[in-house]
């Protein structure tokens, strides 16, 4: 039932984001012009961002939803949100670096530069709101489902490792479960690490 809730909201995300996206492909750009203060030219700028953020958001996530494991979809969802998370810190780094060459520009007298500096900080700050939506969106997704990360797969040496391990656990105790077999500290060190026990051994005289 758990993993049905969780694929179930993670397609009602899509189709938000679904509709999302078609605004602002259609009449986002022309609804952002009209609020006072804002050109034509920064308004696109803006849209542009959230258009492309959302966007990544709707790939991404249909990608992860066409899993019919949900333990990888899980999973994905889990990478994704940390994903968004990263865009907008690393956004949000590059737009105070910006605001600061902004503000000595214009100190400078160098208004041009500034004013290219503004349509960048434009489309970053748009991109902070978008990464910042993207990353809410998820992890209100992963809240409500109340779903754990799965665990990491085990990687193919570990799993050897393991292995050979159990190999010498068996091995040991099947050498120590023979009557009259002599016990060297080998096997005994082997059992030791092997089971996490710590059995007394003594070689017999």
């Amino acid at each position: 039932m758990e993993s049905e809730s969780f694929r179930s909201r993670v397609v009602a995300l899509i189709q938000k984001s679904r509709r999302a996206l078609r605004l602002y492909t259609n009449s986002g750009g022309q609804a952002m012009a009209r609020i006072e203060g804002s050109t034509p030219e920064l308004s696109a700028a803006q849209v542009a961002e959230w258009r492309d953020v959302n966007g990544l958001l709707l790939r991404k996530l249909s990608l992860a939803a066409d899993s019919a494991s949900t333990k990888k979809l899980v999973h994905d969802v889990f990478a994704l949100r940390n994903e968004f998370q990263s865009m907008w810190r690393t956004s949000e780094s590059e737009l105070v670096t910006q605001q600061r060459e902004l503000v000595a520009a214009v100190e400078r007298g160098d208004f041009i530069k500034a004013s290219g500096l503004s349509v960048s900080l434009v489309s970053l700050k748009a991109r902070v709101q978008a990464g910042q939506a993207a990353h809410h969106e998820l992890d209100i997704l992963i809240k409500r489902s109340r779903v754990v990360r799965p665990a990491a797969e085990l990687t193919e040496e570990s799993a050897t490792v393991l292995s050979t391990i159990e190999l010498l656990d068996e091995q040991s105790v099947t050498e120590l479960a023979a009557p009259g077999t002599a016990r060297s500290p080998l096997v005994a060190q082997k059992v030791a690490v092997g089971a996490g026990k710590v059995i007394p051994l003594k070689r017999r005289g």
